[in-house]
């Protein structure tokens, strides 16, 4: 950090600590490649030290299993090098405060910038957007993130229970955009949006959603994607922490249930040029350089998946007519395809990605994405043909099964130039030493069928 955004990040702390003197401790956090923070607390007065000579985590907390097992043998990290800390900095930007634990609590995010090999998934996306710079052109981009409330029982018994509505005391209902499920989840609701206003995520349009006890917030669209992509981890957090405050297990599982909707993150984007034009914009049209995005996709789709679909359970999302992807399609306003154009108003021509899943790690969906639309841009990709209706499942144009998707990002060779192929090679590892330890469990349904 340069001594004159040190200067700046000094300004804004002294400021929130004027404003907040009552807080004790702040928190420090960072994602790992699943998605889930990691943190560490320290009192409120070790928060300009570290700001000015930055703080460590082991390495090895960017790359833990889901269940946060160690797989250094796997990746080839953490057992030969003596499990090293990397060198992180805090992000004074995202210095904000939570209330819903005992105490009110200052929170901050950290980045690990400096790792050889990289293995934080903002700096991965952080790198991509460098890519944009260099060529003077700014993303614009905007989050929808879908979740669903559950009995909190169903995470210790492995029996799924819908979320009781608080106003009717019996199970929700699955009923799109519900003013009941609305009225009946309010307080949890408004507890959520109060603590999003705190830290800084302005929320906008929110409904309930396909599925029993699922809501959809949405969020505005940033000219700064790491801000958004920011935003959107932090809200995760906040839903999953204000949901046990009042009873309820908060999921962002892709598809918790067969007989109910999945949860999908849906992805918006733009771009601006030096000027501040959305080069999308061709009047009552598209610009052919929003075509051009889609192309790239469309390319680049096969080998993206991995960062849509990361686990075992994101493909049991990917049914044909149910609203979700299953090819890399795209078209006007249909809610079938991968890559959708929705109407435009004044201009505000964007794609929305509407492949990855809410269990996904938003910085690296992100980053693929962009990857992807970059990549069509500067190679002038030519989109198939638009899609009328729903189409079929379509395994030639994206993996459907986690092994394939594994196979498809460790070969790719059209996104090592903007994801980079170290980075590339540790989370394909990751993804198939993940996979390989799910598969080391024989499930109670093994045993009834087969004993």
């Amino acid at each position: 950090m340069s001594s004159s955004d040190i200067k700046k990040a000094h300004h804004l702390i002294k400021g929130f600590t004027e404003a907040n003197g009552a807080f004790k401790q702040v928190e420090v956090l960072a994602t790992d490649v699943n998605g889930n923070f990691f943190s560490k607390r320290f009192p409120f007065s070790k928060l300009l030290p570290m700001l000015e000579n930055g703080l460590s985590f082991p390495r090895a907390m960017f790359i833990l299993s889901t269940t946060s097992i160690s797989m250094g043998e796997e990746i080839g990290l953490g057992l030969d090098d003596g499990d090293p800390d990397v060198a992180a900095e805090l992000i004074p930007s995202s210095l904000t405060h939570i209330a819903w634990g005992r105490r009110p609590r200052a929170q901050i995010l950290a980045t690990a910038k400096s790792s050889e090999p990289p293995v934080d998934p903002r700096w991965v996306l952080e790198q991509v957007l460098a890519q944009y710079t260099a060529k003077e052109l700014t993303p614009v981009v905007a989050f929808e993130l879908e979740f669903t409330l559950f009995d909190p029982s169903s995470a210790t018994t492995g029996v799924l229970k819908t979320a009781c509505n608080p106003m009717t005391g019996q199970a929700d209902k699955p009923i799109m955009l519900s003013p009941d499920s609305l009225e009946g989840f309010e307080a949890f609701i408004e507890e959520v949006i109060e603590n999003c206003d705190r830290q800084g995520i302005e929320t906008g349009a929110i409904c309930s959603e396909f599925g029993a006890g699922q809501f959809e917030i949405n969020f505005p669209h940033y000219d700064d994607a790491l801000k958004a992509a920011d935003l959107a981890q932090l809200f995760r957090r906040t839903v999953k922490s204000v949901a046990a405050k009042h009873g309820f297990k908060a999921s962002f599982m892709a598809k918790p249930n067969f007989e109910s909707a999945g949860n999908g993150q849906h992805i918006h984007a733009s771009i601006l040029d030096k000027q501040g034009k959305n080069i999308f914009d061709g009047g009552d049209k598209p610009d052919d350089s929003l075509l051009h995005a889609i192309g790239g996709l469309q390319k680049t789709a096969f080998d993206a998946m991995l960062f849509w679909a990361p686990n075992i359970n994101s493909y049991r999302r990917f049914e044909a007519e149910n609203c979700v992807p299953t090819g890399a399609t795209w078209a006007h306003e249909n809610r079938f395809v991968a890559f959708r154009i929705p109407l435009a108003a004044q201009g505000a021509w964007r794609i929305e990605n509407r492949l990855p899943g809410a269990d996904a790690n938003g910085y690296l969906a992100l980053a693929a994405m962009l990857a992807g639309m970059l990549y069509g841009l500067e190679n002038k990709s030519e989109p198939g043909p638009e899609t009328q209706g729903a189409p079929d499942m379509d395994e030639s144009s994206l993996p459907l099964t986690l092994p394939d998707a594994i196979a498809a990002t460790r070969d790719s060779m059209l996104l090592k130039p903007y994801m980079g192929a170290d980075f590339l090679s540790i989370y394909t590892k990751h993804r198939q030493a993940e996979l390989n330890a799910f598969e080391d469990f024989i499930s109670p349904r093994e045993l009834r069928w087969y004993l």
